[in-house]
């Protein structure tokens, strides 16, 4: 893949992050991109949305969040979404010293799923920010209430272990029948899922990884995080332009779920509902590809322009 470079910057507390960096050919805007749940850069499309974000000059900076691929941090797979906020923030402050970047025209903040409501919460706590791209952004999740407490339960008993100087423990981010270990409704698209799954072998070198860098299986103390985290709670502070950007057919969040959280918002905003897509598929589609990147680079200029986003 041409275009990119292998970048790696400190966060404030000393763990290494990395990822590539998209340099534009003109010093111009920056956009910093967050993956989702447990999810790897190369992964779901991320890559030629950056690509399609570079050929339209602005710079991206597309990461591995701390303690996923090959990023530092420990343990691995703890997926923090508080510590995930503070890291893009550090992740913004690098990418405004790139040579490619003007912070004066804006630096944005770009998540997809979890990692769009990671990009919501960094923008209401972080004023840097020029703007805000939520693609299917992960704004609330559901739980079976049995299958919740065997995780939390197994948490604790982590924790106890932890004391004693033991390593985390861990459970499959999705089992065999793509199911999540705590019951996550309506869950994620299960044919999509299980054709990766199908490509899984934990047991096989050459298949042990859903993705390169990516690992089927989180902490045990990853629900404790997920289960107090209320995105919600800090967008009510959001102050700068966002882009909701949807699939129609999301079965992992539904649009009418993420709309509640969008018409909540008191900034200037924009939607758009892509036809046919669903969330697995919204950026790596052939079918979707061109209009979900036409809508965002409109949208990114239009915000630092200052022009009406409102649509």
């Amino acid at each position: 893949m041409p275009g990119y470079e292998t970048v790696e910057f400190k966060t404030v507390d000393g763990v290494t992050l990395r990822g590539w960096l998209f340099p534009a050919k003109t010093r111009g805007i920056g956009i910093v991109m967050s993956p989702g749940f447990n999810a790897t850069k190369e992964m779901i499309g991320l890559p030629s949305t950056a690509l399609a974000f570079q050929e339209a000059g602005l710079t991206a900076l597309l990461y591995d969040s701390r303690g996923v691929g090959t990023s530092d941090g420990t343990p691995r797979n703890n997926i923090n979404p508080f510590q995930q906020v503070d890291d893009m923030s550090d992740a913004l402050t690098f990418l405004a010293t790139c040579p490619s970047v003007d912070p004066r025209q804006g630096v944005g903040l770009w998540g997809f799923s979890l990692g769009a409501a990671i990009a919501m919460a960094t923008g209401a706590v972080d004023p840097r920010s020029k703007f805000v791209v939520a693609v299917c952004p992960g704004t609330e999740t559901s739980y079976d209430l049995v299958k919740l407490r065997n995780v939390l339960m197994k948490a604790a008993k982590d924790r106890e272990s932890r004391i004693k100087g033991n390593e985390p423990f861990y459970v499959p981010m999705l089992t065999k029948k793509g199911e999540s270990p705590v019951g996550w409704d309506p869950g994620f698209e299960h044919d999509a899922i299980m054709r990766l799954l199908g490509q899984y072998d934990e047991t096989d070198p050459l298949r042990a990884e859903l993705a390169p860098g990516h690992v089927n299986r989180t902490t045990a103390a990853t629900y404790r995080h997920m289960l107090l985290w209320d995105v919600g709670q800090a967008t009510k502070y959001l102050t700068q332009p966002i882009l909701f950007l949807l699939a129609e057919h999301d079965q992992v969040i539904p649009v009418e779920r993420q709309m509640v959280h969008y018409d909540a918002l008191t900034v200037p905003k924009r939607l758009h509902v892509e036809k046919g897509a669903k969330h697995m598929d919204i950026l790596d589609s052939p079918a979707t590809s061109v209009s979900v990147n036409r809508v965002q680079v409109e949208f990114v200029r239009d915000a630092v322009a200052g022009r009406a986003v409102d649509a």
